[in-house]
């Protein structure tokens, strides 16, 4: 009885806010979350971060959603911007970009912290192609760098012929209890890295430095040969997946603060700090690895006529921009923005000429 008592409060009541149940992405919906933190100088002090009722971070769904110029992204932690408040996370300041020139505008942010290209195809499956926007922008690479094995946030997710026994069986059983889905959940949580909630900010200057960068050209060249063909693969299955349902795919490289550069503020080369203390790896090494896998999306981009929006190169590799070596400030998500605005602006109105309420900025510069 203790048992069909609890089963019956959590299909009423969800207390952890989970968005996995067995093999089914669960994502919250209405809920306001409100975080106070002085752990970080660089993020607000107090970050509060709603969901709508389709458990996305934006406004509801239109009533005539169908006339709408609607737009859906997708990522990990890069683009669900958790630690960015309402209305300052990139999607929602490119909503108001765009909005300057296109109208009818309808974004919504689908980005959920952890996930790769394993989640985000069954996203697609089990939400976005549901939906049905007119557009999905894809942020992708930092979540599948040397992705030979999965995360739990994506294990759950693969296809039922890479899962053993057992974990079929404790899909199964999650889907269809919700008392299963918490004690599997609780499970999930026990494996992944213990972190703290909000990492303290990135001292630069602290930070040991290898100048050797012997190392960096192997590392990348084996992360091309192992790991970016696997890639390519899902990166082309998110990018048909859209075609096939008459969606436009938007493919938007990874950033990173790392890599040949010097930050502005500090003066701290960003090519020599120490990024993996682990196996020494230095910035010009983890940016050469990231561009691996940048290099794919630019690649299928090319060969598939898909949009590319290449923040990777375009963006300054300034610790005002990053709170930690991936992650974006408010000014970051700001910076984004307009990047992938300008990008975009002169496509989606060619795509779409009915929502065009005004010339593009860059057409109004020339």
């Amino acid at each position: 009885m203790a048992l069909l008592l609890l089963e019956a409060f959590l299909r009423l009541v969800d207390p952890l806010g989970q968005r996995l149940r067995g093999d089914q992405i669960v994502l919250p919906a209405n809920t306001r979350v409100v975080l106070t933190q002085a752990e970080n100088p660089r993020l607000d002090r107090e970050i509060v971060v709603t969901r709508n009722s389709l458990g996305f971070r934006g406004p509801e769904p239109p009533a005539d959603f169908d006339r709408r110029l609607t737009v859906v992204t997708v990522g990990g932690s890069t683009t669900e911007c958790r630690y960015l408040g309402d209305g300052k996370d990139w999607p929602a300041r490119l909503g108001e970009e765009l909005g300057r020139s296109l109208g009818g505008l309808w974004i919504e942010n689908a980005g959920l912290d952890g996930h790769s290209t394993f989640g985000h195809q069954k996203l697609l499956e089990q939400r976005v192609l549901k939906l049905r926007p007119r557009v999905v922008i894809f942020l992708l690479g930092i979540n599948d760098v040397a992705r030979d094995r999965l995360k739990y946030q994506d294990r759950a997710l693969t296809e039922r012929s890479d899962q053993d026994a057992s974990e079929r069986w404790a899909n199964w059983a999650a889907r269809h209890s919700a008392v299963a889905a918490l004690a599997q959940n609780a499970w999930r949580a026990r494996q992944a890295r213990r972190v703290p909630l909000i990492q303290p900010v990135l001292d630069l200057r602290a930070l040991p430095h290898d100048a050797s960068g012997r190392r960096g050209r192997a590392v990348a060249r084996a992360h091309r040969a192992l790991f970016a063909p696997g890639y390519r693969e899902r990166v082309l299955g998110l990018v048909q997946a859209c075609g096939q349902a008459g969606i436009v795919p938007v493919l938007m490289t990874q950033p990173a603060l790392y890599g040949p550069a010097v930050d502005d503020l500090t003066g701290v080369d960003l090519g020599t700090i120490e990024v993996d203390p682990q196996d020494g790896t230095n910035g010009a090494v983890a940016w050469a690895t990231l561009e691996a896998y940048n290099d794919v999306l630019r690649e299928v981009g090319q060969a598939q006529g898909v949009p590319v929006v290449d923040v990777a190169r375009q963006l300054p590799k300034s610790s005002r921009y990053f709170y930690d070596f991936v992650h974006f400030t408010n000014d970051g998500a700001q910076a984004v923005a307009r990047l992938a605005a300008r990008a975009l602006c002169p496509t989606l109105s060619e795509r779409f000429p009915q929502h065009v309420a005004r010339p593009c900025p860059e057409a109004e510069d020339r």
